[in-house]
């Protein structure tokens, strides 16, 4: 039995991004999104590698809002880029839960996770 670990529910939302990496930037196009971290699909692999710190930026269509936060590299698989939120400034974890909360059926779990989230720290 394969058992999931996640505490924080991934949202499919598909948006322009970009991961920065070692002074390089590479566009992505944003798969599934949560409050800890993001699934980039990239034009072609990259060589990442698990831990590996990047900057990952979210651009909301039809909007001047940027999402913008550090990460870690989670995992790789082919083009695809998991990767785990480090840092995030307040302004850019305001318009993330706002973007959570507006396309998930549950927001009262976005919520919750939130207030985890606080906990932890």
């Amino acid at each position: 039995m394969i058992t999931d670990k996640r505490q924080f529910c991934r949202i499919p939302f598909v948006a322009g991004s970009s991961i920065a990496w070692q002074e390089k930037r590479q566009e992505a196009e944003l798969v599934d999104v949560s409050l800890k971290g993001a699934l980039l699909k990239l034009d072609e692999p990259l060589p990442y590698q698990r831990g590996d710190s990047c900057t990952v930026s979210i651009e909301l269509a039809h909007s001047d809002i940027t999402i913008v936060f550090d990460a870690e590299i989670a995992h790789l698989r082919g083009a695809s880029v998991g990767v785990k939120l480090t840092t995030i400034d307040i302004d850019s974890m305001i318009h993330l839960r706002n973007l959570l909360e507006l396309n998930t059926a549950d927001p009262e779990q976005i919520r919750k996770e939130l207030s985890f989230l606080h906990a932890e720290e």
